[in-house]
């Protein structure tokens, strides 16, 4: 087993902390009764262990188990607490259907929805924004601004990731205008979408992060090779060919690929004078690498692949998963 270390780099802050720092200063300048807590996800619900400690299938829509363990779970632990009474979330009926179904499950009154907690506590969410279109966003935020000033740094983070929207400075007498800008984001290698717009886009203007985007279909091209899962879960159950875990030894290559797209990241970055982006530091490192370890003496079955014979069974494509059928191996060496 080869063993990589990583040592850990000190990055500028990202432009959601600078927006952060911002808004802790205009608190502090106006004295309001108000403080900033960033939550984050444990390390071992980090999605990058959840897929090279662990061997997690990669999440899918239906199966989206990074959201809950990423943002949902920290988010929860944070409110259970500070016990708020209220919660202000910025979600838009507009976002999507999906978005909009859920929006009138829960809302009470035009902008409120009621939450009662097993302990009999009542939370209200205010949804202060629901109405609003993406371009009611844009523009309110080039007319408005913030309370702790303008948007422009955000916008142009869109800006980057659709190659033609954000906010459009203007002078004053003038007027400020502003183009719609519908980007979404997610993880700079997150495998749920097909193709990710966002990322590309980013990547014309900001080089350093082309090899995320080359790193994310490596990601997807193993996942769909029958070679690296271990066709068993973790718990040991039997599943067919081409499914369960990602292999210890895919796991390996893989965390190798990121380990290389981190280096290019970083050489690029400097190139432009931009600041690198690290996706794995020393201490997520040693604990994927342990997993490893943990994995072989503990679970051999997902060391590597099963080894197959000339034929070997397969779950029929849309069918329920009692469907089988047998498929003939076309790498078998004795066929």
């Amino acid at each position: 087993m080869r063993v990589v270390s990583y040592k850990e780099k000190t990055l500028e802050p990202s432009a959601e902390q600078r927006e952060f720092e911002r808004m802790r200063k205009s608190i502090a300048k106006h004295n309001l009764p108000f403080e900033i807590h960033e939550v984050q996800a444990s390390l071992k619900n980090n999605l990058l262990f959840l897929i090279l400690g662990l061997g997690y299938p990669l999440p899918a829509k239906g199966r989206l188990y990074c959201t809950d363990r990423m943002k949902l779970e920290p988010q929860k632990k944070f409110e259970e607490e500070y016990r708020p009474t209220m919660k202000i979330l910025g979600i838009r009926r507009s976002e999507s259907a999906k978005r909009a179904e859920s929006v009138d499950k829960h809302l009470s009154t035009k902008y409120f929805s009621e939450e009662v907690e097993e302990k009999g506590r009542t939370i209200k969410t205010f949804m202060p924004i629901v109405e609003f279109t993406v371009e009611d966003v844009w523009g309110y935020l080039a007319e408005k601004k913030t309370p702790w000033g303008d948007a422009e740094e955000i916008s142009q983070i869109y800006k980057d990731a659709t190659g033609e929207c954000g906010l459009s400075k203007r002078k004053a007498d003038k007027g400020e205008t502003a183009e719609a800008c519908g980007a979404r984001f997610g993880c700079v290698v997150c495998p749920v979408v097909t193709i990710d717009k966002s990322a590309k886009e980013t990547a014309k203007k900001k080089p350093w992060f082309e090899p995320y985007v080359e790193l994310r279909e490596l990601i997807l091209t193993m996942y769909k090779d029958p070679r690296n899962r271990a066709g068993r879960m973790r718990n040991g159950k039997v599943l067919c060919y081409v499914e369960g875990t990602f292999t210890v030894k895919a796991r390996m290559q893989l965390f190798e690929a990121v380990m290389e797209a981190q280096r290019m990241n970083e050489r690029i970055a400097k190139m432009y004078g931009a600041d690198p982006q690290a996706l794995i530091n020393e201490e997520l490192a040693e604990a994927i690498q342990q997993q490893w370890i943990d994995d072989i003496q503990e679970r051999p079955w997902l060391e590597d692949a099963t080894e197959l014979g000339l034929f070997y069974e397969e779950r029929i494509k849309g069918r329920n998963d009692k469907w089988f059928q047998l498929t003939w191996n076309h790498l078998y060496e004795g066929a």
